[in-house]
């Protein structure tokens, strides 16, 4: 059943806080053969919907984390194998850390789902309209750093504008409540906003730039374990199939993962999020290359000393190996 507005908005703030605990995880006394760190996101939430590392004889440990940040420094302690995270923080560690981990997939991309939202009843359609005019959002997030990129396309800057900064769950009763004018955030929060009746979209960042996340693995760990690491990408694999086949199943699955966490969420909400969210795990190099404008934005921001060499960091073996052994979960 769908739940009335009380119950989604309840789900809705449960679901973008996540909750920082290991889900499918093993005893604290058995070493898994892989440390997979996810967050609260539609993607993730369909890896953690059943074990598909199973069929590829993994004992497979996952850990959800509230938010890339946090997921990011369990990676760099050495706490988790693999990591993902929006592409501004993976720009940042690329320009201070490259040498502590490889790129090996695609989680997401696509400018498509990154949206900027106003009050269902607002009369503001476009971005001019908003100039002087308070728009949430968070500022570290690769989000945010689209956004910079969509306004220097359209001669503006963020100082045209008053930019609050703000978690993330809070944008959506921000922009009801009319705290702030606008919001920009990402899937699945503006889907669930539209969903639940409170928010429009009146513009996306398509054709800003693809803004990808990108699976990590420590490099130590892939140098050690090349074997785990190609069956830990057919696995990916394997959910990028479902999500692109069958996004209304995908979203069904990420519900179902989320409602067994005591939250219900609309999965009509997750569905719509599907289809603005890309999934094809292979690294190309027009995908790297949609980082450059970020890390540039970044330099000029001084958030950054320099634009790393991605192409670098990539490492495309376990996905052309993972290739020929994928499909065990379909």
């Amino acid at each position: 059943m769908v739940p009335g507005s009380k119950g989604l908005w309840t789900a809705a703030l449960a679901l973008v806080a996540g909750l920082a605990a290991g889900l499918g995880g093993l005893d604290s006394t058995e070493a898994a053969d892989i440390r997979i760190g996810v967050q609260s996101v539609p993607p993730d939430e369909v890896y953690l919907a059943k074990d598909w590392a199973e069929p590829y004889g993994l004992d497979a440990e996952v850990t959800q984390f509230s938010s890339g940040g946090e997921m990011l420094k369990a990676f760099l302690a050495g706490r988790i194998d693999t990591a993902n995270g929006g592409s501004a923080r993976l720009v940042t560690l690329a320009a201070k850390q490259p040498d502590s981990f490889y790129i090996i997939a695609t989680q997401q991309y696509g400018g498509d789902r990154y949206g900027l939202m106003v009050a269902k009843d607002s009369p503001i359609k476009g971005i001019e309209e908003l100039k002087g005019k308070k728009i949430g959002a968070v500022t570290g997030s690769g989000t945010f750093n689209t956004f910079r990129v969509f306004l220097q396309k359209h001669g503006l800057t963020p100082d045209d504008f008053q930019i609050v900064n703000m978690k993330v769950e809070d944008l959506r009763a921000a922009v009801q409540q009319g705290i702030v004018d606008a919001a920009v955030a990402w899937e699945p929060h503006v889907s669930i906003a539209e969903t639940m009746g409170v928010a429009k979209r009146i513009l996306s960042m398509e054709g800003v730039n693809e803004s990808p996340n990108f699976i990590l693995v420590r490099r130590d760990f892939a140098d050690e374990n090349p074997e785990i690491v190609t069956k830990f990408m057919a696995s990916l694999i394997d959910t990028a199939e479902l999500v692109k086949q069958n996004p209304e199943k995908a979203g069904q699955l990420a519900a179902e993962t989320i409602s067994e966490r005591g939250v219900q969420v609309d999965p009509k909400a997750l569905e719509l999020s599907f289809t603005r969210i890309h999934l094809d795990r292979e690294v190309t190099d027009d995908l790297i290359a949609e980082l450059i404008p970020i890390a540039e934005s970044m330099l000029k921001a001084g958030k950054i000393d320099h634009v790393p060499d991605f192409k670098s960091l990539v490492n495309r073996t376990f996905y052309e190996d993972a290739i020929k052994i994928a499909g065990k979960n379909g």
